[in-house]
């Protein structure tokens, strides 16, 4: 009777599989986004407010986007795999480039108009995306799964 009751709290305490807790506010983990599927996407976020296509410089480059109220959701085939964002780690769109520097600390590596700095990893490499416009201020803000 004991190891019953000690599995049920362990399962009941710990998820089978990764579960996304976007809460609101600062509590959001937009990490946890990648990987999502469709099905995924909408038990969570519902119908999106708009969709579109996204071409790349090749066929297998095209994504469609889901645009939700605080970001878009590139999909490829079946799961997200980048997300842009209007704000994520202290960072908004219209900061100047120095304050990503201060929000991230060392390991910003700096690019002609974009900063890359590579996330703390779940089952794939993630890097955030820092665009930069001609007055250094930040553009466009990108998460995605560095190895696709």
């Amino acid at each position: 009777m004991r190891r019953i009751a000690v599995l049920l709290f362990v399962c009941s305490a710990l998820p089978l599989w990764a579960q996304v807790n976007f809460g609101e506010g600062n509590d959001r983990d937009p990490n946890a986004a990648i990987g999502l599927t469709l099905a995924m996407v909408y038990a969570r976020f519902g119908i999106p407010e708009s969709v579109y296509a996204v071409r790349g410089a090749e066929e297998w480059q095209d994504d469609v986007v889901f645009v939700y109220n605080d970001w878009d959701l590139y999909i490829y085939r079946d799961r997200v795999w980048q997300l842009g964002l209007k704000s994520a780690y202290g960072i908004n769109l219209g900061d100047p480039a120095g304050v990503v520097s201060l929000a991230l600390g060392e390991g910003v590596q700096t690019y002609n108009g974009y900063l890359l700095y590579a996330l703390p990893s779940r089952s794939w490499p993630l890097q955030l995306r820092i665009n930069l416009d001609a007055a250094g201020k930040v553009a466009a803000i990108f998460i995605y799964r560095s190895d696709f």
